[in-house]
């Protein structure tokens, strides 16, 4: 199984996300809505092949909630969901260790691209 951590502060967005993924096989999800919940499931050890996150939510903040996540030695792969597409934006996601980034709103063919170019990945996906 492939495991990808979804951690954003809207539930729609989790409920988009989850029916796009549901269209490959092979795929789990875990669901943080925030990124101080996203830590705690981590700090329980889950192993996540990637990490889809949302820029702005409360309590921690995208960039913020990847360098802690990094600090923690997690190696799964993270792709920052975003509104936010300013240079200096896509320099601080960078920074902050975000592999790629996804303006939403975003198609499947968007995310699974995203999901290959990451991790080296394919899944078919779709009738």
């Amino acid at each position: 199984m492939f495991n990808i951590l979804i951690i954003d502060d809207t539930r729609s967005v989790h409920a988009f996300v989850k029916s796009l993924l549901s269209q490959a096989q092979g795929i789990t999800t875990t669901d943080a809505y925030n990124g101080e919940e996203a830590l705690e499931i981590l700090k329980n050890g889950t192993r996540f092949d990637l990490i889809l996150l949302d820029w702005e939510m409360p309590k921690l903040n995208g960039p913020d909630t990847l360098t802690r996540i990094q600090s923690m030695g997690v190696e799964a792969p993270a792709i920052m969901m975003t509104t936010k597409n300013a240079p200096e934006d896509i320099t601080r996601m960078l920074e902050a260790g975000a592999k790629e980034y996804m303006m939403k709103p975003f198609t499947i063919d968007i995310l699974f691209e995203k999901i290959a170019y990451v991790t080296g990945r394919t899944f078919p996906y779709g009738s």
